[in-house]
């Protein structure tokens, strides 16, 4: 068993070390201290991005809210996408995600802190008008889930969108999502490390 231990962790170093220099290395080293926040050993690939990127409209006067922004991927695909810079916010929890995306995005609003007390982030009475989130909310406490919930409910104009995904691709979406939005689009995404259920809600009255 000892033995077995020793191979692992001689692999998980060549790993890191292979990688070293890059996001995806970063990613991994973030995963293991912290995996119920980061929620993935991997960044999004660009065919999840993209289709996270698309179904924000490109045109409005209301923020964009990204959330758990990581390396930053889905950062640049709402850019692609053709957000405006004024219009976007790049919340993230993690130190050093923050660090990497400040020096990838200078011109970015790109803000530390916790998505359950999103509005306290935001300008006062900004409109809203689409929430992009890398959440895993499935590894999260129920408190901590209701939280989040409650501050898109709070914040999101109606007839704004959530683009919410997952790596549970069997069953319905989260309990509380069923409270105040209306689901109007839901694929998987075979092209990602795992693959991904991305779900698409409005926000209903």
């Amino acid at each position: 068993m000892r033995a077995v231990r020793t191979r692992c962790a001689i692999g998980w170093r060549r790993t890191v070390r292979a990688l070293e220099g890059r996001p995806a290395a970063l990613f991994l080293r973030q995963y293991v201290a912290h995996p119920n926040v980061v929620g993935s050993v991997w960044p999004s690939s660009p065919w999840l991005v993209r289709s996270m990127a698309r179904p924000v409209p490109a045109q409005g006067d209301g923020l964009v809210i990204e959330l758990g922004a990581g390396t930053g991927v889905v950062t640049q695909a709402l850019l692609d996408r053709g957000i405006a810079p004024e219009r976007l916010r790049v919340i993230e929890r993690e130190p050093t995600f923050v660090r990497l995306l400040r020096r990838r995005f200078p011109g970015l609003h790109v803000i530390q802190g916790d998505a359950r007390k999103l509005g306290a982030l935001l300008d006062d009475g900004a409109p809203v008008d689409a929430i992009v989130s890398s959440l895993p909310l499935r590894a999260f406490e129920s408190q901590d889930v209701d939280a989040v919930l409650g501050q898109w409910r709070t914040l999101l104009r109606p007839g704004g969108q959530v683009v919410q995904f997952t790596y549970v691709l069997v069953g319905g979406e989260l309990e509380g999502l069923r409270d105040g939005f209306a689901e109007c689009e839901r694929r998987i995404v075979w092209a990602n490390v795992p693959p991904a259920k991305l779900t698409v809600f409005t926000r209903v009255v």
